[in-house]
């Protein structure tokens, strides 16, 4: 049975789950269509962005919660202090990957459960609260947004302005209408999206890495404080108040992408919440992480052994085609 934790050791980083999920993860050597496959390992973990997040910072040594609706049953089964649960009527879903030994992935995720107006203002709440008796710096808002009972969108406005009044930077990794709409207000404190994303949040493509620079400027310039943009094996973008930096590391082997952005969000926050003024630290932390956490099978960071070290630039080539370019 889950039991509230006491606020022992202050935790400067509270994430917020609002459509958490059991990731499934099947490994087989080869997986062919329409054929029935036995698989080699199975494994299962409580996930969600946030989620891992949490569990990266840990890994660390940086103390986190993650605030995460959660059914009765769910909570039940669950022996988890990092996990702060809100409890809903819903079960968790049930997100599905299927991992080929060439690192090759197929993803089969479930529509998440919609939350009521209720159950998010006091998952914002819990939220607000942890932050504020852990004498918290950051909260980050991630993962996919549900949306509310009625089918329209969450309203997520609420957590930025009482987060602003109480001192509390907001950090957001979502990706449609809620990161768009939320970047062209200037309300968060950082967001990371990768160059469709990006793309899609001004309007045009990106094929280069000053193309990523200058949409990653001008969101900026909407007043979100560090733009930070994933670029795959092209590394990383971080733009902030002062600076440009991109890092990236050299090739490794590749074995699962997914839960690689969650980590690298993890390295990023380790590192500015402790030092604010190191831009460009905190951008070859969140690099080295996500290097590493591809080349695990989990969904989720297990272990900061081997970290790899990233290679930081103020000055980058401009022209340099991107791998993976961000198309409109």
């Amino acid at each position: 049975m889950w039991q509230g934790v006491g606020v022992t050791q202050l935790a400067p980083i509270i994430t917020l789950t609002p459509a958490p999920a059991v990731d499934r993860t099947y490994i087989f050597d080869t997986l062919l269509p329409g054929e029935v496959h036995r698989a080699s390992k199975v494994r299962a973990e409580l996930a969600g962005k946030g989620v891992n997040v949490s569990r990266g910072l840990v890994l660390a040594g940086v103390p986190s919660f993650a605030v995460v609706p959660l059914s009765h049953a769910d909570v039940s089964s669950l022996e988890d202090e990092l996990i702060h649960p809100h409890l809903v009527d819903t079960a968790l879903r049930v997100n599905i990957t299927l991992l080929e030994a060439g690192g090759r992935t197929t993803k089969v995720n479930e529509r998440p459960s919609a939350l009521s107006a209720d159950d998010w203002s006091a998952m914002i709440e819990k939220a607000l609260n942890l932050s504020s008796l852990n004498h918290g710096s950051w909260i980050l808002l991630a993962g996919t947004i549900p949306l509310n009972k009625q089918g329209g969108p969450l309203n997520l406005l609420p957590l930025f302005h009482e987060a602003k009044e109480l001192g509390i930077a907001v950090g957001l990794d979502t990706s449609g209408a809620p990161l768009l709409e939320l970047a062209r207000a200037g309300l968060p404190d950082v967001i990371k999206p990768n160059a469709p994303e990006l793309a899609e949040c001004v309007g045009r493509s990106l094929q280069t890495l000053g193309d990523v620079i200058d949409a990653a400027q001008e969101v900026h310039d909407w007043g979100v404080a560090h733009v930070l943009v994933s670029l795959g094996a092209d590394g990383m973008v971080g733009v902030s108040n002062t600076d440009v930096f991109h890092a990236h590391t050299e090739p490794v082997t590749v074995t699962n992408t997914i839960g690689a952005g969650d980590a690298s969000v993890a390295g990023f926050l380790s590192h500015i919440s402790h030092r604010p003024s190191e831009f460009g630290e905190a951008i070859s932390r969140a690099v080295s992480w996500g290097a590493l956490k591809v080349q695990e099978q989990s969904s989720q960071l297990q272990s900061l052994d081997g970290l790899v070290p990233a290679i930081l630039t103020d000055n980058p080539d401009r022209s340099k085609k991107l791998r993976e370019p961000g198309l409109f």
